[in-house]
């Protein structure tokens, strides 16, 4: 694909933005069906968590192994393999729904969602032209509240007619309509691909992992993922079961969460292409979001007594949304400076989603298990702050270092 239009990079990005949002929505579906799962098989928050946990756990120990794998097949055939792993793993449950079969299931949209979420950025990088890299980053960064929203926005539907099984069905059927789509529109890995590797594996992985600024790249990565997805995951939960709201408004509350994080994610794309400096769009994102989001769980309740006020919270925990929107374009944008387009380039991303799967799992688990120890939700508030300094000075540090070797390259 040589030198290709604007036009074609902005399609080839959301084409790609749509088998992102398979391993999204198998992902979110988990927030709707939090409560269901809780009463259907008497578990815990920390339980479930652990639900959510699980495609943490297989990027924190395949992440860099899986970005060889695809750079020596390539990004094409780990994007469809990725797919169609994904479809097993949702239909597994469907076929005897118990417990064990939904954690295998989980496991495999685990796999799908992280081979799916390294080839896809691999496959812009080494199929856009470079001048278009921070509109194209800011379109695939979407895929997620993308994703996030679409499922949380059917899940009412859905609940209506039927339960929670009827969202794995969903997703199937997704999965596999896309499966075939990228069969015929992802273009063939270039010529690159066809040869063996010209350094040892012990070799490449040794170069990889003194990568300083691919680590704090991912570390930055993972204080986003604890923020954005781990309110995501129990914001269902927390608006109906603690504040009481109906399970449609809880759901639609949780939908507007990722969809103006979609929304802050193209801008991002936007003001990168405009020559923002990331790490200003770092320091604006974690700022803004660790205050609003411990102001919604009522760190500061005492303090300003005046901004109770419920619908005050929520425009709180929607600003959180927006403005974390900035943080994944712009870590894209970062880890695709960081070599040129080569077979280096997915093994980069796996190294650096398995430090971000840190921040997945604490995220997902470690606000249930937190919650479940203190019996307040407003932890959760302080765990933010302190996460967000982290955020601002692995943003910074990581622009910095970027910077500095794209120009040496």
């Amino acid at each position: 694909m040589n030198g290709p239009s604007k036009v074609n990079d902005i399609f080839f990005s959301w084409f790609i933005v749509c088998c992102g949002i398979v391993g999204a929505i198998n992902l979110a579906k988990l927030a709707p069906s939090m409560g269901r799962l809780i009463d259907h098989f008497n578990i815990s928050l920390s339980l479930s968590g652990f639900l959510g946990a699980i495609f943490s756990i297989l990027m924190i120990f395949t992440g860099l192994l899986s970005g060889i794998i695809i750079s020596k097949y390539g990004p094409r055939l780990a994007m469809t393999a990725g797919l169609f792993i994904s479809f097993l793993g949702s239909i597994l449950p469907l076929l005897n729904p118990t417990l064990t079969n939904i954690m295998i299931g989980r496991a495999c949209e685990g796999y799908g969602f992280l081979l799916i979420n390294l080839s896809a950025p691999a496959l812009l990088t080494l199929h856009t032209k470079i001048q278009n890299r921070g509109r194209v980053m800011g379109i695939w960064g979407s895929f997620m509240p993308a994703g996030n929203a679409l499922i949380l926005l059917i899940a009412p539907i859905v609940y209506i007619i039927s339960d929670f099984w009827l969202l794995w069905e969903i997703s199937a059927f997704f999965t596999i309509i896309i499966f075939f789509l990228a069969y015929f529109i992802i273009p063939m890995d270039p010529d690159q691909f066809k040869d063996s590797f010209p350094e040892k594996l012990k070799l490449i992985i040794f170069q990889i992992i003194k990568k300083k600024n691919v680590v704090i790249i991912g570390l930055t990565f993972a204080c986003h993922s604890l923020i954005f997805l781990g309110n995501m995951q129990f914001l269902p939960y927390f608006f109906e079961r603690i504040n009481g709201y109906s399970a449609t408004f809880s759901y639609l509350a949780t939908a507007s969460y990722c969809l103006i994080s979609f929304l802050g994610h193209l801008f991002c794309g936007f003001l990168l292409n405009r020559g923002y400096k990331p790490q200003k769009l770092f320091i604006i994102a974690f700022t803004i979001a660790g205050f609003f989001v411990a102001f919604f769980f009522g760190t500061f309740d005492n303090f300003f007594p005046f901004y109770m006020n419920p619908l005050i919270k929520l425009f709180s925990i929607l600003m959180v949304s927006f403005f974390m929107g900035l943080t994944p374009p712009t870590i894209f944008y970062l880890i695709s400076y960081v070599n040129p387009p080569s077979r280096m380039t997915p093994i980069n991303y796996g190294y650096m989603v398995q430090i971000q799967a840190l921040g997945i799992f604490a995220g997902s688990f470690l606000f249930g298990l937190l919650v479940d120890l203190t019996g307040n939700w407003v932890v959760i508030g302080y765990l933010c702050i302190l996460i967000s300094i982290c955020g601002i000075f692995g943003g910074v540090l990581s622009s910095h270092s970027v910077i500095i070797n794209s120009k040496e390259t």
